[in-house]
């Protein structure tokens, strides 16, 4: 696995956070699909992966239910992902 793989496993942990009861279902469950369906997709190429996990995580963060600690983590993954984006 590349260190690029290894990060995006890390980077899915984090994600996982979201899995809380305080953050409302649709979230949570935009959390989930967000992991499942781009970021560990190995199906996709991957600078398409990282991108649209961003673009995904985005359109929660903007979510008015949003609790605002769990925002602020949303835009850490982001900046990580952004991070990633530039190696890639």
């Amino acid at each position: 696995m590349s260190d690029i793989e290894n990060k995006l496993q890390q980077v899915s942990g984090v994600i996982k956070q979201l899995d809380d009861p305080k953050v409302p279902r649709n979230i949570r469950a935009g959390a989930k699909e967000v992991i499942d369906k781009w970021l560990l997709n190995g199906a996709k190429q991957l600078d398409v992966r990282i991108a649209m996990t961003q673009n995904k995580l985005e359109e929660l963060y903007e979510d008015p239910n949003m609790p605002p600690e769990f925002g602020t983590l949303i835009l850490q993954i982001n900046t990580a992902l952004e991070q990633m984006l530039t190696e890639v």
